[in-house]
């Protein structure tokens, strides 16, 4: 049944517009961990605000040290962006000692701090985007978001932001702009690179660019140069669009009979298409060591 939704998907071509996407940011910021917390939550928004983009924030309770970081999650309703849910503990549900039980307790103490804040939606994010490596926990999940009333959360395009924040890091602490300035254009080709392949995808798929969703962290890296990376979008052609337009698109309301369960919701269509060349997981440190060293950068895998 599932196979067959996908394949029906070919039909909404009607669908099929300019390129567009919408940004979404996880986790969130510790104040009492990290020192620039309120820094970095500002200048992406005063980036979004320069660029008048409206995004969708899906934090993590424990990423960001409850309540200590609530005031930082709540400026982004404030200013007229959406907030998700990202559970409280951010656990991998592939892994085989995170139980569906103590998975759920996450996920309601994440609506429970989140829901009374403004521009809150019930959209959920999964962490690691792991969806399940049994049936039980899978279903399990989806018959808690359908009881409460959740819609999508899910990306089309997946990226390691993460990973590149982490170098990001260590050249600023080094100080070493030489480094920082072919980081940035690594960076930069990386989320480009990654939007045309699952673009790809989703014309190979579904015979059309649907309205996608990429996936950042509030991070240092993005507080930097989120500036320079949606110039490079527009450059190429995308248009940004706000989460709400972008989760109308029909293809975010596939459920796949896949396990384990998870990553880019065209990674996932595509695996039931059978399509080559599919990487697992599908992002990771490891894949963009040739893209560094295309910009002069070697590092340590």
């Amino acid at each position: 049944m599932q196979h067959w939704l996908a394949i029906l998907f070919l039909l909404f071509n009607g669908f099929a517009s300019a390129k567009q996407l919408a940004l979404s940011f996880d986790d969130g910021l510790d104040p009492q961990i990290e020192v620039q917390a309120k820094q970095i939550n500002h200048d992406i928004l005063a980036t979004l605000y320069q660029n008048q983009i409206k995004a969708i924030l899906f934090p993590s309770l424990s990423k960001i040290g409850y309540e200590q970081g609530l005031a930082l999650v709540s400026e982004w309703g404030q200013q007229g962006h959406r907030i998700g849910n990202h559970s409280d503990l951010h656990q991998n549900l592939n892994h085989d000692d995170v139980s569906l039980a103590a998975y759920l307790d996450s996920m309601q103490r994440g609506d429970s701090y989140f829901k009374p804040l403004q521009g809150f939606v019930p959209r959920y994010r999964f962490p690691f985007l792991k969806e399940g490596n049994t049936q039980q926990k899978r279903d399990g999940v989806r018959q808690w978001l359908a009881q409460h009333h959740y819609q999508s959360g899910a990306v089309s395009m997946d990226a390691s932001d993460w990973y590149y924040n982490q170098l990001f890091m260590q050249y600023q602490t080094a100080n070493d702009q030489v480094s920082l300035s072919k980081l940035k254009q690594a960076y930069i080709a990386h989320l480009l690179d990654r939007a045309a392949y699952y673009d790809c995808l989703a014309e190979k798929t579904l015979g059309r660019s649907p309205k996608h969703v990429l996936l950042l962290h509030v991070r240092a890296i993005n507080a930097a140069w989120l500036g320079d990376v949606i110039t490079a979008f527009r450059q190429q052609g995308w248009q940004f669009i706000d989460s709400d337009a972008a989760y109308q698109d029909p293809v975010y309301k596939i459920q796949l009979n896949v396990l384990p369960a998870g990553e880019s919701i065209l990674w996932q269509i595509a695996k039931v298409y059978g399509i080559d060349g599919l990487r697992y997981p599908a992002e990771d440190a490891p894949y963009e060591q040739e893209n560094l060293r295309h910009f002069g950068l070697t590092v340590d895998k």
